[in-house]
């Protein structure tokens, strides 16, 4: 293999490598998220996909809870649509 072959192969594989990651990588809190209820693959641990307040649209990755105290101030811990999983949801 030439040094030329040589380098745009380690060039493509790089980038096919970078593709891969990137669309198989998990949402982070409050970063939107495309399957609503959904955990493994879609957020990271600990979260949900939902939305974050009765008036949003758009849902995002929430944290998990199981009661109001595991909220910050001015969340509750409210279900999460299509589940049986209680996510932090704003109050507003």
């Amino acid at each position: 293999m030439t040094v030329m072959k040589k380098s745009s192969f380690v060039v493509t594989a790089a980038a096919l490598m970078t593709l891969l990651l990137a669309c198989s990588s998990e949402s982070d809190p409050g970063e939107a998220c495309d399957r609503p209820g959904g955990t493994k693959d879609v957020c990271v641990s600990g979260t949900v996909c939902g939305k974050p307040s009765d008036k949003a649209t758009q849902p995002v990755c929430i944290a998990i809870c199981s009661q109001d105290s595991d909220c910050p101030k001015d969340w509750d811990c409210k279900g999460v649509d299509g589940t049986s999983i209680k996510g932090c949801r704003s109050k507003n």
